[in-house]
């Protein structure tokens, strides 16, 4: 049985919908995005999901601003799916994973209203024999491999099902020096792939976000996915710089347990 999904990542939203992020209109390019998700692959998907980073400042009021943005029908248990309306989706089902930018707490409070807050988001869902397994590293820029988030990892995967690992943190380097200090640790993202690598045959792929960066590369034989960002992007340089490109969402389809994907360029 075959499905597809849409990836996009990184909001940044602020306090209102018009509030600025460097002098970028993240609420723009949402809405923009959306609008171009419902135009064109809209009909042929099952589900969107949002890699982290939905705020950019984690107010409550941020929080707010986002619900009504989405006019988001808060979900029961994490991660979701969430009832999305906006730009032509029409409840549309949305699954959402934290970042480093958001707040556990307020994000379950408006997000998933029957869910008690929890310091780390390690959830799992499954969708036509499929499991994707959402791995939460922690709220700070460089991403934090805690024991329980590896011992969630092994659980899911020992079920046996074909399985996408969905991430906020990157696994892979990308070649930017100040985004990828998770790395400089080896032992960090060793401890991830030793798992993963066990279970090679049974993941389909790794989709991630926090570098606003698409790239698509191979880690220890496993796909490894990034998506550029609806909000500001880096430049690949040694020291931060952030441009400003058309966003991007990543359209993905799972046919016959193997993955492929298409990335869509939305002009602002």
């Amino acid at each position: 049985m075959s499905f597809s999904f849409v990836q996009i990542t990184d909001h940044h939203l602020g306090e209102t919908e018009s509030q600025l992020m460097k002098g970028y209109a993240t609420a723009h390019a949402v809405r923009k995005v959306m609008r171009h998700i419902a135009e064109h692959v809209a009909d042929n998907i099952d589900f969107l999901i949002m890699t982290g980073d939905l705020v950019n400042n984690p107010s409550a009021t941020s929080y707010s601003n986002v619900c009504q943005i989405f006019q988001l029908e808060a979900a029961s248990a994490a991660p979701g799916p969430v009832l999305v309306t906006l730009e032509g989706l029409e409840a549309f089902p949305m699954y959402f994973l934290p970042g480093n930018h958001d707040d556990r707490d307020q994000f379950f409070r408006h997000l998933f209203t029957e869910t008690p807050p929890m310091p780390l988001m390690n959830a799992s869902f499954q969708h036509k024999g499929v499991q994707f397994i959402c791995l939460d590293f922690g709220a700070g820029d460089d991403a934090v491999i805690y024991p329980e988030t590896l011992a969630f990892l092994e659980r899911s995967l020992q079920i046996g099902l074909p399985s996408v690992i969905v991430t906020h943190h990157h696994m892979v380097p990308i070649g930017i020096r100040w985004l990828d200090t998770f790395f400089q640790d080896e032992e960090k993202s060793e401890a991830f792939w030793n798992i993963a690598t066990k279970y090679q045959a049974q993941i389909l792929g790794v989709l991630s976000g926090h570098v606003h960066t698409t790239y698509e590369k191979i880690a220890h034989g496993i796909p490894v996915f990034g998506l550029r960002s609806t909000a500001p992007q880096p430049v690949f340089q040694d020291e931060p710089l952030l441009c400003l490109q058309p966003p991007h969402y990543r359209l993905v389809t799972i046919q016959d347990g193997i993955l492929t994907t298409r990335i869509f360029e939305v002009p602002l």
